[in-house]
């Protein structure tokens, strides 16, 4: 028989010291990138061509809250 448990935080055997929530679109504002989506929960992608002072994040990620998104620099 199984029991039934709601688990909030991670394991003590995870090491979180490297994980933040700062994305490509909060570092080198001033410059210009070419940044990279993929939405883990329903697999669509993009590439963005972000100008110097662009911190809007991917409109899907905007649109869907509850999905999880990374994003990463290509340049």
């Amino acid at each position: 028989m199984s029991r039934s448990e709601r688990v909030v935080g991670a394991a003590e055997n995870v090491d979180l010291r490297e994980a933040d929530d700062v994305t490509p679109f909060d570092r080198d504002v001033d410059d210009r990138r070419v940044i990279s989506a993929y939405c883990c929960t329903c697999g669509k992608s993009t590439t963005i061509l972000a100008e110097s002072g662009r911190t809007r994040r991917w409109e899907h990620d905007e649109l869907n809250a509850s999905h999880v998104v990374d994003y990463w620099r290509e340049d």
